[in-house]
């Protein structure tokens, strides 16, 4: 017997039960109301790419063009953000690098076609998803149609790329085929991309992992290993990083040829060569139509729909990507972390924000995937909690930057009674009980002036004078509040009551202290941005604006403060206004354009909710994944704020809180009553 066939047997079966489980268990509370399917073809602006990924390998970056995959990255906790694998020794993917042309980037794997005599080029003509998350590519060279497709299998620590060729004319064509990969560097990436110093090897795998070739990084050790197999084509060439395979066929009139090839990850090139081998057993003895059924029936029941169409891929897309690019395990501890993208073209990339990740993310999780959202909340009161208030963190929950945020504190509060409101599993809520305790105490240690609660930084993550501030309040009230209801949901009234009790002073606080007249151009007092005790600041900062005061329950959208407020902050007399611009909403003095999270906040209220649905639906976006500002003039992406994966959950969420189908009467029922509070559904002014 050669070695590894027990162990590959015994693989291959455990992971055909685990597809068999995957495919006949029923998903906690969800239902699939869309109609998924290979959608329209997609629309991009020059140098956009295209992102897909699953809990290990992501692949943030392929590009349109030419179907490139740029780089492609994995989690690791020793490194305490992403290695990140890619085609040049310097970084040449990322926020910092955008300077350098899309097109010109060297990428770590490109699929390349030449027919006849012609020169090995691909250009692809159409974009179109499966699914919303199944990229696939289409071109021709002459007669030869061509299709790439990228999937990422969920149970699966690799990507498998299929390549068909289809000879349309009437005569016979010789082509050739396949992928170059470039193991030129090895970056870790949190925030932005930096070198690793090692040794880069390449080598076939040995006899009993056929057709597979290994990229292992080795310090003192092997720490990280891909690899890439080619099932279907025999021939491979190596010169200098690069690594070529090579498909030759002669296609007859209406003929077509297929070839499969797995890029896996490992932490050595064992581990590596061996998930490639387990794909590629797969992919031949179950068949390619198999596999991809298989990651469809995992994604199909988590997608939703508005019975809009552009509205359902705007959304899913966001859905997904959020669920897959802020979250994943890490390949060496295998953990499942939260992080702010696993995309590099996000400027913070690749660390953790309590609020980026309960606020922003979290209500996607909930609305796509609850046991998702559930282990979501274990790495945040688990991990994460002895720091849960700090600015930022690496993805072990130590400090990256220090500095108390109110937003950070209150934000696992407000995600747990979220999860509780979703499930109601008290049971749950008891097991957290001491972490729910720990975030009360942090708040009450930050309780100042006049029964307000002040905070070092604003949501913007930036120091201000003013620290006692309007949304941030509102935010404790509202973690109060849903604290004070989880404490009744264990069987503990009187500390609820006393919760409750001091909710209502700091209500009393805020309408008292941080309601104030001096705005220039108002007809009488608004709520103000903050309070020193002294002075008040008249702003807003968008991550945590004043106009999502409703969407927290604590003022209505008819309150007469609250509407001076909307008006001014939407007129001349506020710096950052935007006001008069076509895709204009207010912005701030850090983020002076119109943000994403002012378009999700402007859609929940009756006033703003048109031009945020003209704006969001008009925009290209970063590829169709949420940037973090879009140009008020233009409705353009601003660099260096694309595939921002937190914030695209809250957007996507925005969204199917407002116009999602509810998936039973009772949902139905239930989003009537609760008349557009965050989290309700209805079904205002959506366009057909």
């Amino acid at each position: 017997m050669q070695a590894g066939t027990h162990e590959g047997c015994s693989a291959r079966l455990a992971l055909l039960l685990v597809w068999v489980a995957l495919a006949l268990a029923p998903v906690q509370g969800f239902c699939a109301t869309a109609q998924p399917s290979e959608g329209p073809p997609l629309k991009f602006q020059p140098d956009a790419v295209l992102a897909t990924g699953n809990n290990w390998i992501a692949l943030p970056e392929i590009r349109e063009n030419d179907g490139a995959i740029v780089s492609f990255n994995v989690l690791s906790m020793r490194e305490r953000g992403l290695l990140q694998v890619q085609g040049s020794g310097t970084p040449n993917s990322g926020p910092g690098q955008t300077v350098i042309p899309e097109q010109k980037r060297i990428p770590a794997v490109a699929p390349w076609v030449s027919v006849g005599a012609g020169s090995d080029s691909l250009h692809i003509s159409s974009w179109r998803l499966i699914d919303y998350w199944i990229p696939v590519a289409s071109a021709h060279i002459g007669s030869v149609h061509v299709t790439i497709t990228y999937v990422t299998p969920p149970h699966a620590r690799a990507a498998w790329i299929r390549i068909v060729l289809v000879n349309s004319g009437k005569t016979a064509q010789h082509v050739n085929f396949g992928l170059t990969a470039r193991w030129g560097g090895l970056a870790r990436v949190i925030y932005h991309p930096s070198m690793i110093i090692g040794q880069r090897l390449q080598s076939p795998a040995p006899p009993w992992v056929p057709r597979v070739h290994v990229f292992n990084f080795v310090e003192s050790d092997t720490v990280f290993a891909w690899a890439l197999g080619h099932p279907d084509c025999a021939d491979s060439h190596r010169t200098g990083d690069a690594y070529t395979i090579e498909c030759r066929r002669v296609l007859a009139p209406g003929q077509h040829a297929t070839a499969n090839f797995t890029l896996s990850v490992g932490l050595t090139k064992d581990s590596a060569q061996y998930a490639a081998n387990v794909l590629d057993s797969e992919l031949a003895d179950w068949g390619s139509a198999a596999v991809l059924d298989s990651e469809r029936r995992w994604l199909q029941p988590r997608l939703r729909t508005t019975g809009n169409p552009k509205l359902d891929e705007f959304m899913n897309r966001n859905l997904l990507f959020s669920s897959f690019f802020a979250w994943g395990r890490t390949l060496d501890t295998e953990q499942f972390v939260g992080v702010t993208s696993r995309s590099p073209r996000y400027y913070v990339a690749a660390a953790y924000w309590d609020r980026d990740a309960m606020l922003w993310s979290f209500p996607a999780l909930l609305d796509t995937d609850v046991q998702r959202a559930r282990r979501a909340l274990d790495y945040a009161l688990g991990t994460q909690l002895r720091n849960a208030g700090t600015h930022s963190r690496f993805i072990d929950g130590t400090v990256l930057e220090p500095g108390y945020e109110l937003d950070e504190s209150a934000a696992p509060i407000i995600a747990l009674f979220e999860y509780w409101q979703k499930t109601h599993n008290s049971a749950y809520v008891r097991q957290h009980q001491e972490a729910l305790r720990t975030l009360l105490k942090k708040l009450a240690a930050h309780r100042g002036l006049a029964g307000l609660y002040w905070t070092e930084q604003d949501s913007q993550d930036e120091f201000r004078r003013s620290s006692y501030e309007t949304y941030d309040n509102a935010l404790v009230w509202r973690a109060l509040r849903d604290a004070a209801a989880l404490y009744r949901a264990i069987g503990d009234p009187a500390v609820a009551e006393r919760i409750d009790s001091r909710a209502a002073q700091l209500r009393g606080a805020i309408m008292h202290h941080l309601v104030a007249a001096g705005a220039p151009g108002t007809q009488g007092p608004i709520f103000a941005f903050g309070w020193n005790g002294k002075q008040y600041k008249f702003d807003n900062v968008p991550p945590g604006s004043i106009v999502e005061l409703p969407a927290l329950g604590f003022v209505g959208q008819n309150d007469p403060v609250f509407r001076r407020t909307y008006q001014w902050l939407h007129s001349k007399f506020f710096q950052y206004s935007n006001v008069g611009k076509p895709y204009g909403l207010p912005g701030s003095y850090r983020l002076p354009y119109t943000t994403s999270w002012m378009i999700a906040d402007e859609l929940r209220l009756r006033a703003g909710r048109a031009q945020a649905l003209k704006i969001l639906l008009a925009s290209p976006w970063d590829g169709g994944i949420v940037s973090e500002q879009v140009d008020p003039e233009t409705d353009a992406a601003i660099p260096g704020g694309g595939a921002f994966a937190t914030a695209a959950g809250y957007v996507a969420a925005t969204v199917c809180d407002i116009y999602c189908r509810p998936r039973s009467a009772e949902r139905q029922t239930a989003a009537s009553a609760t008349g557009g509070v965050r989290h309700g559904h209805g079904h205002p002014g959506l366009p057909r």
